[in-house]
């Protein structure tokens, strides 16, 4: 196979869905900035310190990630494996849990808001202001948390347009609450206008899911399963420990500056997390989009892709983080004045966390690649005892080191913490392999067996009707040399001229019928792999989207020359699935 062709795909897929994570992330952590420049610029410090202290509470709304991470594991492994008739379920069954638990969740919020204000530490007219901003945000978990599973799917039906619309609602209703509300309501405004932006952002998402041609929608008819919600639970695990790990390091911050700086050090706390929440959207992102691509991957048994996904995860991350990481510290003097204009006292301390605590993107984005990778492979003990054990490590060394490195020690936390973690992942390796050479297969846990023997494997590249009759040929000879019967050989062939013809024929159309003429930009590939019950094709290409499924449906069985092709593939192929996650294209053929 061309690897242009393959690498190709692989690139654009992962680009797209990085940027559609890293969007998806700042526009949910924009909200925050928004609201902490509205509060720091008109509400002053106490307001500010009032959101601060309820950081630890937004992270245990941040819990639906058990689930929502849960589902894009699995449902990547379910359809790479040919199960798509349990994507839908566990999609529905996953939607009416967090229905109900953040229901609970924010009913609790309303109810316990004085209790919860003592708990979190927040004393005096900062205990007063913080109820009235619980009053107004916890209404809005509920949206906010389907918002957020909507969003992180949104790929899989390929409709990222939606989510870039649902990311604009989120924003503009946050700003326009925002700007209309906290003149009359102060903080209680802002909290309201942080639940009307979640709301707009759902209802905008919701009708994507309706429609029953795409991966996820909601077909009631079909029940849902509790035993995939608990799969998808346990497969999310590591964002349970990694959220406690986060309460607790938030806490441990917290309670460290309170007794270091006072109300100031909380203040600039706050104003940390909240930032690290929006430049760090930039490791997330891209670890998402990894995790979303390795688990088909992973699920087809594809050890080639899943490599050269890695590759392309690090090197984008690590570029990307680098960058971001500069034009933090270029601008921490501009980031300072637009966070506290009015407040001169705290801008030498809120300039040095933004020249120190920024470092951490660097190690984390490669940290989180290779967490992701032991996701999407089930490896979920180590996964769960290093989610937790990275985020509470930082909170400890935040707490411990304040004595002699004074605030300097919560800026630099993340960074030393990751730093660390990474040479644990490469002792993991070591003793994994037993080996002092770290190979990147031996940090991404992937086993020596996973993925076909290369003489049991056949791939071509596809460009042009004469790469088709190639492609089939060498498919029919490779059946041979495996001892399939000739029968089987004519017909997996046939599969492919049709099915390759096909996505040639109306792939390279534009949305109103013409040719495309650039073709140089897209990419078509086969590969053939020889089981031991079954001979699997899969087709990939990034062209328009199209689903040989439905093609199958048109054909009319009282005309026997009518679509020849596709009846005799609908008729020998013992399953038929397709999808397309970020404009790529996927057929899979079993016989």
């Amino acid at each position: 196979m061309n690897k242009r062709s393959g690498k190709g795909l692989i690139r654009g897929a992962f680009l797209r869905l990085m940027f559609n994570n890293i969007f998806i992330f700042v526009a949910t952590c924009a909200c925050g900035v928004i609201d902490n420049l509205f509060v720091g610029r008109i509400l002053g410090q106490d307001a500010l310190a009032a959101v601060g202290f309820f950081s630890p509470v937004m992270t245990a709304a941040g819990l639906s990630y058990v689930l929502i991470m849960g589902v894009q594991v699995l449902s990547g492994n379910y359809v790479g494996e040919g199960k798509t008739e349990l994507v839908n379920k566990l999609f529905v069954s996953v939607f009416f849990v967090l229905l109900a638990v953040f229901t609970l969740f924010s009913m609790i919020c309303i109810l316990f808001q004085a209790p919860l204000a003592d708990i979190l530490g927040a004393r005096g007219d900062v205990a007063v202001l913080l109820c009235d901003y619980i009053k107004g945000y916890a209404p809005g978990i509920i949206p906010q948390t389907l918002a957020a599973l909507l969003m992180a799917l949104c790929s899989y039906n390929n409709d990222l347009k939606r989510s870039y619309c649902g990311i604009a609602a989120m924003i503009l209703g946050n700003v326009a609450g925002d700007m209309f509300l906290v003149g009359p309501l102060g903080l209680l405004g802002i909290g309201i206008a942080s639940s009307i932006s979640s709301t707009a952002s759902f209802m905008v998402l919701l009708p994507g899911f309706l429609k029953k041609n795409k991966l996820f929608y909601f077909d009631i008819s079909r029940g849902s399963d509790p035993g995939l919600a608990v799969n998808a639970a346990i497969r999310g695990l590591p964002s349970l420990t990694f959220t406690i790990g986060v309460i607790f390091k938030n806490y441990c911050f917290n309670y460290a500056m309170n007794g270091y700086a006072g109300a100031p050090g909380v203040a600039v706390t706050g104003i940390m997390s909240t930032a690290c929440a929006f430049f760090g959207a930039v490791p997330t992102g891209c670890a998402n989009a990894f995790s979303a691509l390795a688990g088909l991957y992973y699920g087809e048994q594809d050890r080639e892709s899943y490599l050269d996904l890695a590759r392309t995860a690090l090197k984008t991350g690590v570029a990307a983080t680098t960058l971001c990481t500069l034009i933090v510290m270029l601008l921490s003097g501009s980031l300072t004045v637009l966070f506290l204009p009015g407040d001169a006292a705290l801008h030498p301390l809120c300039r040095r966390m933004f020249l120190l605590a920024f470092s951490f993107l660097l190690p984390n984005v490669i940290y989180n690649i290779f967490l992701q990778s032991y996701s999407a492979q089930g490896k979920m003990t180590f996964i769960n005892i290093m989610s937790f054990a990275e985020v509470a490590s930082v909170g400890l060394f935040a707490l411990l080191a304040m004595r002699w490195l004074g605030t300097d020690a919560a800026w630099i936390a993340n960074a030393v913490i990751d730093v660390l973690c990474i040479f644990v992942l490469m002792i993991s390796a070591i003793a994994g392999k037993k080996t002092v050479r770290v190979t990147l297969a031996a940090m991404l846990k992937l086993d020596d067996e996973f993925g076909a023997d290369k003489e049991d494997v056949i791939e071509r590249s596809i460009t042009t009707l004469d790469d088709v009759v190639r492609a089939s040929s060498d498919v029919a000879e490779f059946c041979r040399e495996k001892k399939y019967p000739s029968r089987t050989a004519y017909y997996v062939a046939l599969s492919i001229e049709e099915i390759a013809s096909n996505i040639l024929k109306y792939g390279f159309q534009n949305t109103e019928g013409g040719s495309r003429n650039d073709r140089s930009a897209y990419y078509t590939d086969v590969r053939v792999v020889s089981g031991k019950d079954s001979l699997t094709v899969r087709f990939r290409d990034n062209c328009r989207e199209f689903d040989p499924r439905e093609r199958i449906k048109l054909y009319v069985p009282e005309t026997k020359e009518s679509h020849i092709g596709i009846r005799m593939v609908a008729k020998i192929a013992k399953q038929i699935d397709y999808y397309n996650n970020a404009g790529i294209n996927t057929t899979i053929a079993t016989f």
